[in-house]
């Protein structure tokens, strides 16, 4: 075994070299931004809309199950607020990319096409509590589908945009 003088000397090295890691990493303001490293922005892409494919599949599955009967509102509020995080995440990922040039329009139309997937989320819910309190006002019910529905085209036009501008 050691002596004890070098034991507290490395002890004493440890301990000013954790002090000096946790000084750099929170004294640091670079550490606040974000940034995510993509070097294949091809399979990114396709990542991208595969794990979208996911929650698109899963909000239209449990949308189409509320309005049957089968979830209660408060199962689908919390699959729908699950999914519109699952969406935002996608969104910042793509934001946070930096994308290059040639993959600018394809991102771009791809980041619109999930904000527009976000409005028709948003919308399934305030349908969805709309329906659950039972008001008679067939018009503003008809204004939410007819707005949720405007928001699906949009999220599929986008989409086509982003499909069509890859390099």
């Amino acid at each position: 075994m050691g002596s004890k003088k070098g034991v507290v000397i490395t002890v004493v090295i440890l301990v000013a070299i954790t002090i000096g890691s946790f000084m750099v990493w929170f004294g640091n303001p670079t550490n606040n931004e974000m940034t995510i490293v993509v070097t294949d922005f091809e399979n990114h892409d396709a990542g991208i809309v595969e794990r979208h494919k996911i929650v698109y599949n899963s909000i239209e599955n449990s949308f189409e199950k509320f309005l049957n009967n089968e979830i209660t509102v408060e199962e689908y509020e919390r699959i729908a607020e699950t999914g519109s995080s699952q969406n935002n995440a996608l969104l910042m990922e793509l934001a946070y990319s930096d994308a290059p040039e040639e993959w600018q329009e394809a991102y771009v139309n791809r980041i619109a096409s999930l904000k527009s997937f976000g409005a028709y989320i948003r919308e399934s819910m305030v349908f969805s509590t709309y329906i659950t309190e039972e008001v008679e006002e067939l018009q503003k019910k008809n204004e939410i589908l007819e707005n949720m529905e405007k928001y699906k085209n949009e999220y599929i036009q986008f989409k086509q945009l982003a499909e069509s501008a890859k390099p």
